[in-house]
């Protein structure tokens, strides 16, 4: 008279559950996590595409003015005198040399960015030839290397940015 009953189990027990909300959680924390590495570099490739434009501005400007404000007489600023003369005037290439702290009067810090110009004489005559170790003294060349630099405090290395001219070519 008993009657074997067999019933049929629908829906979820409650480890099914636990089970399948601890899996969803890894899942969206992973998500979370590659969502997250790919701002930081979104972010990053923002900031060095400001700081590319930002220094081939500088390097543009630069680039405009004339070698040395002696030329074309055929004598040239020392190397030892490069950088701003008292007149205050950007004349010549190395009238930008600027440092952190300098850069403020030029006017082109801004959200963050900071700017580093070095402009220096190099001797090409050497073999092979020297492009990175600077003139010192009274000694000039008709070669003059200039070097941006851009940094921003959210940037995980600096931008640089070389050229070299000569009184011919700008």
């Amino acid at each position: 008279m008993w009657k074997n009953k067999t019933y049929n189990q629908n829906g979820f027990t409650l480890m099914d559950i636990v089970i399948g909300v601890t899996f969803l959680s890894f899942a969206f924390l992973a998500t979370l996590r590659i969502t997250n590495d790919l701002q930081y570099k979104l972010d990053q490739r923002d900031l060095q595409i400001r700081a590319v434009s930002i220094a081939n501005s500088m390097m543009s400007i630069i680039r405009s003015v004339n070698f040395d404000e002696n030329w074309p007489s055929g004598t040239h600023t020392g190397a030892s005198s490069l950088g701003m003369e008292a007149s205050l005037i950007y004349d010549d290439i190395d009238d930008f040399m600027l440092t952190p702290e300098s850069i403020a009067n030029f006017g082109v810090t801004a959200n963050g960015f900071g700017i580093t110009i070095s402009v220096y004489y190099i001797d090409p005559t050497t073999t092979p030839p020297n492009l990175t170790v600077p003139l010192t003294g009274g000694l000039y060349s008709n070669f003059k290397r200039i070097d941006i630099t851009i940094t921003h405090t959210d940037l995980s290395e600096p931008v640089e940015l070389s050229a070299i001219v000569t009184p011919n070519v700008y």
